[in-house]
């Protein structure tokens, strides 16, 4: 017995069934968390290995070459770049997707404790860290007022802890602010005095400030533990710290330094809207609800909003909420919107009851989907809230399909119960088939290769879901609730066996498509030629006109949320210089300020960073982020600001300036990032002056800049090796003595309760201020006799390279550019043609990288995936009809579908999507194989029962009309309010909005389908016939043809 009619035979527990989904899905998609990105783990590893004081040039030739040529050896590396700067080497390692990044770990962890030994004594202890999507910050608060650096410090730390108490979170890290340190201050002139030197001091406050537990000791009937507290109990503590006592008169750290409680010095400073200001980035546990963390995060700041009133300033920055909570409206109101369009056109022909029936699958599907969805232990993050949307337009298909055959069979008199068994038993195998084709189309998508693919994986598993809840409430629930809901007016006259084939014949409209069918069928081969004709006029139309111009995008361009504008001033530069560079670019944006939710400035700071990078001054690098309002508060378009404000920083020289929006999708590249590789750095740097010098002017290119730290100013102390060594002294001692006089030396910390301060020591500021003090600085031999710097080493200023980058060991200078309204794969294009004969010196070579080999690795699979895709739909058929010729008619009729999204990319000018366009091209091909499965199924059956092809053909045409237009009008006015952007809110005073900025992210898919769905629905009811004919036509001549020679 088929399972529908068990279904249908005990509808008690179908109903039932029907209440615990609906109770049990509305639970599941209340409680399923809600992220911003998937949680998916990006194939790179980050190696640091800090070299306290070596120069760009020391780390790379005794860390990072020793370091590369080791872990080049490792299996599945795809690539390796290094950075190697002023007292740090940073190695970033890219591996395969396929190589499990825990295992990745424990390799590059082996083999750097395999190279560990080789590295200099001095060098400081490796670190390997992850990059995790879900581990970015979901939003940043800033706090600013008018209070005083050290109260919102304060302020700030306490809002930090109120956070961090919230389920859920990983951690809040601050920025800026004041932190509070002892700093002792050296006098040479004293030290040299008491013949002592700077790490004497250092060494001696270090022993001092220490708690020793003294064992136990027992005392009659009591054991008492014996502690010797020797800890600094307050800053006036480390004046009393005994550092020596010749001829037993002590010398105290009192006698020769200044201990200063004070701050640190300030590396970095934030402004918001150009006041002071505080930051908190704030990151929540992996597979966490972010939008109930965002919640409670508001709810806190609403709180302090109201009890600082003008006070202070609270302003939520990068808010990764506010997008998903985006799209989660987006999906409901596609939904809603969804229903309420196919119930107003299932209305209009089968009536209100029966209209319900259809309709009711869209969110049954859905709720079933979001059990599915919360048991396998997904989240909604913006790739399964964007295919859930995708497959919105195709859960009604199959309910259409079903319910349409049900109604026929009750319009030829049967009664409800045998008319839903009949209807079910005739069209769910081919139902069934057309599903698993669907699920085949997206299937080999999960095996996309990069962090594209890791991102893109959820679209195929989710679409896989919802389609096959979607055929489940079709097969099982949409059958029960025709046999006992089903409303049909029958006519008293029908007779009890009538063919229902005969009903066609009572509708004008199908009488006329008969006709007409008729006549194609009759000049076959014309049709033919006709649709021949269409398909390379529209291939030949976009191939000439649109696609050289709008070429392929990977993710649609839309309104940025925020804009980074990117300050590099030259390497050295101070903190105060900085700030007067950021202070012309704020300026710069105040002409704009209405038209922005706020303006945050970060002077010393590398975006994302939060303070100074590890083992090197950040004073040189700044930015500012532009917050752009919700588009439904715009001004004016935040693309038409960051217009404006790129002519604006045109003017600014002296630094370089780079303008970011913020992207969707997953991450990738620069649109333009080429890599120029060389041994000689003289002559990369002037190869790389020649390429930018050629393709600056190409229109759409902006941003152009290189990654190469020319030159920095440098002291560079020389040793005279031969001196220093008679003398006893080694380069690793004179370094520290240099670096603990002029740089400062964390030696201990101050503990009072449950804070604690950093103990540094340094020389006092007037005796660190030139070369001349440098040079003057006292050196102690191991015999304690004191040698001025210069008697052992030479000082020199000079430039200096800033940092010395490799690529797969072999170093390199990346040049990078961003695309601005032009579609990336333009620029990359016209640059390629630009430089295609440039002669460079010998030795120097560059290549295309970035988001332009993002997108060939991409654009590979997807065609590989195509075609196993069209291998497993046609295996999938040929099982189904027991032939070649009938898969490869549908097959045909797919592949000329894709004029319709050409003809969709031609009058919108768009570019093609290798995401949004090409989805929705799968998901076409889904609805169109759908379509001809159940057409050519029935037309077996009619030949099977003796009917002529072209007969057999006209009549299975005339009878899938109804459900074939249906499908196509319901999937059509379902994308509608995507495609025009329709937007609904109770709550606000315009309910219904039109041409809302969030639908721009789908647009492209909507209009794929809805433009494609156009095309295909003509060539499903006109193409398909016409090849069938000329196919089955041709197998009975050729049988004819044998049959009259045997």
């Amino acid at each position: 017995m088929h399972p529908s009619q068990i279904a249908i035979r005990n509808p008690v527990f179908i109903f039932v069934m029907i209440l615990v989904i609906s109770f049990t899905g509305f639970q599941a998609y209340n409680s399923i968390p809600r992220e911003a990105a998937p949680d998916i783990q990006i194939p790179l590893l980050i190696v640091t290995i800090p070299f306290p004081g070596a120069s760009p040039e020391d780390v790379e030739s005794l860390i990072t070459n020793k370091a590369e040529q080791e872990l080049q050896t490792i299996k599945n590396l795809k690539k390796i770049k290094s950075t190697s700067s002023e007292s740090v080497a940073v190695l970033t390692l890219e591996f395969t997707s396929d190589f499990d990044i825990s295992d990745a770990r424990t390799k590059v962890r082996e083999k750097m404790d395999q190279i560990k030994p080789n590295f200099p004594s001095d060098s400081e202890d490796y670190q390997i860290t992850e990059i995790n999507l879900s581990e970015q910050p979901l939003m940043i608060l800033n706090i600013a007022g008018e209070i005083g650096l050290l109260n919102l410090t304060d302020l700030a730390d306490k809002i930090k802890e109120e956070i961090e108490s919230i389920p859920g979170i990983l951690e809040v890290r601050r920025a800026g602010g004041l932190e509070k340190e002892i700093r002792v201050y050296v006098n040479p002139e004293k030290l040299n005095y008491y013949n002592l030197d700077l790490n004497q001091v250092s060494t001696s406050i270090k022993n001092e400030n220490t708690n020793l537990p003294g064992g136990s000791v027992t005392m009659g009937p009591t054991k008492y533990l014996i502690r010797v507290p020797g800890e600094f109990e307050n800053a006036n503590g480390i004046n009393e710290a005994l550092i020596s006592a010749p001829n037993q008169v002590p010398v105290r750290v009192k006698d020769l330094a200044n201990v200063v409680f004070g701050f640190k010095e300030v590396s970095s400073k934030s402004r918001l809207d150009g006041v002071e200001s505080v930051s908190l980035s704030i990151v929540k546990r992996s597979g966490e609800n972010l939008l109930a963390i965002r919640d409670e995060v508001k709810f806190i700041v609403k709180r302090l909003e109201n009890e600082f009133g003008d006070g202070v300033k609270f302003s939520i920055l990068s808010d990764q909420g506010e997008r998903v909570q985006r799209i989660v409206k987006d999906l409901e109101n596609n939904i809603l919107s969804g229903f309420v369009l196919v119930f107003l056109v299932l209305l209009i022909v089968m009536g209100i009851s029966n209209a319900l029936l259809v309709a009711i699958a869209i969110p049954l599907s859905f709720l079933v989907s979001m059990i599915i969805l919360n048991v396998i232990g997904f989240t909604l993050n913006i790739v399964v809230l964007f295919s859930l949307i995708l497959s919105l337009g195709l859960l009604v298909d199959n309910a259409i399909v079903i319910v349409e055959n049900i109604f026929r069979h009750r319009q030829a008199g049967k009664n409800r119960i045998d008319s839903a068994i009949l209807g079910t038993k005739e069209i769910a195998l081919p139902v069934t088939t057309s599903t698993i084709t669907t699920v085949a189309a997206f299937f080999p998508l999960i095996f996309m290769p990069g962090i594209a693919g890791e991102f893109i994986g959820f679209l195929p598993k989710t679409l896989i879901i919802t389609l096959s809840s979607s055929l489940l409430v079709a097969v099982i629930i949409n059958p029960v609730l025709c046999s006992t809901l089903m409303r049909v007016k029958v006519k008293e006259d029908i007779p009890k066996n009538f063919d229902e084939i005969k009903l066609i014949e009572k509708s004008k409209v199908l009488l006329f498509y008969q006709s007409l069918l008729g006549k194609v069928l009759k000049f076959r081969i014309i049709t033919l030629f006709i649709f021949i004709f269409l398909f390379v006029g529209t291939f030949y139309w976009y191939g000439k006109n649109t696609f050289p111009r709008k070429r392929i995008e990977f993710f649609p361009k839309t309104e940025p949320s925020e804009a980074v504008v990117n300050i590099r001033a030259p390497l050295g530069t101070t903190l105060k210089v900085s700030d007067r560079y950021v202070n012309s670019v704020e300026n710069f944006i105040n002409e704009d300020k209405e038209k922005l939710d706020a303006i945050v400035a970060n002077v010393g700071q590398r975006r994302g960073s939060g303070a100074a990078s590890a083992g090197s001054s950040t004073t040189y690098l700044s930015h500012v982020v532009l917050d752009f309002p919700s588009w439904q508060n715009w001004i004016e378009k935040p693309s038409f600001i960051i217009k404006k404000l790129r002519q604006k920083l045109d003017q600014m020289v002296g630094v370089e300036i780079k303008l970011a929006e913020s992207r969707s999708g997953p991450p990738t590249g620069m649109a333009l990032n080429l890599e120029v590789q060389g041994g000689n750095f003289n002559q990369l740097s002037r190869s790389v002056e020649i390429i930018k010098q050629k393709i600056k002017n190409i229109p759409g290119l902006v941003d152009l800049t290189d990654d190469f730290d020319r030159s920095r100013p440098e002291l560079k102390v020389v040793i005279d090796r031969d001196k220093a060594s008679r003398l006893g002294l080694r380069a690793r001692e004179i370094a520290s003595t240099v670096r603990t006089a002029f740089n400062g030396k964390k030696v201990s910390v101050l503990r009072d309760g449950t804070e604690e301060y950093d103990i540094w020591v340094q020389l006092d500021q007037s005796f660190r201020n030139n070369q001349t003090d440098l040079s003057s600085l006292f050196i102690y031999t191991p015999l304690g006799e004191a040698v001025r710097l210069s008697e052992v080493a030479k000082v020199d200023s000079g430039p200096s390279y800033g940092s010395i980058k490799h690529v797969d060991a072999e170093r390199t200078i990346t040049i990078s550019g961003d695309a601005f309204r032009m579609p990336g794969p333009v620029i990359v294009m016209n640059a390629k043609r630009i430089l295609k004969d440039l002669d460079l010196p010998q030795g120097v070579s560059f290549q295309f990288t970035g988001e332009d080999e993002n997108r060939k690795e991409s654009q590979r699979f997807i065609g590989q995936a195509l075609l196993i895709a069209v291998f497993i739909i046609i295996v999938i058929m040929v099982a189904q009809f027991n032939s070649i010729a009938l898969p490869l008619i549908i097959i045909t009729t797919v592949l000329m579908s894709i004029m319709g999204v050409l003809v969709g990319l031609i009058v919108h000018d768009r570019p093609f999507g290798i995401i949004m366009t090409g989805v929705g091209t799968v998901a076409l091909a889904g609805i169109v194989v759908n379509n001809a499965i159940v057409m050519l199924d029935y037309v077996v059956k009619l030949r099977k029962k003796g009917y002529e092809i072209n007969e057999a053909m006209i009549i299975a045409s005339a009878v899938r009309f109804r459900p074939i237009i249906l499908t196509a009008v319901t999937t059509v006015l379902g994308l509608i309010p995507i495609a025009i952007g329709m937007d609904f809110d109770f709550s606000r005073e315009n309910i219904f909005v039109f041409g809302a900025e969030s639908s721009r992210f789908w647009k492209s898919m909507a209009l794929a389908i809805m433009y494609g769905l156009g095309v295909t629905t003509i060539l499903t009811l006109f193409l398909l016939p016409t090849l069938y004919s000329l196919v089955e036509g041709g197998k009975e001549k050729i049988k004819l043809y044998f049959y009259k020679k045997k």
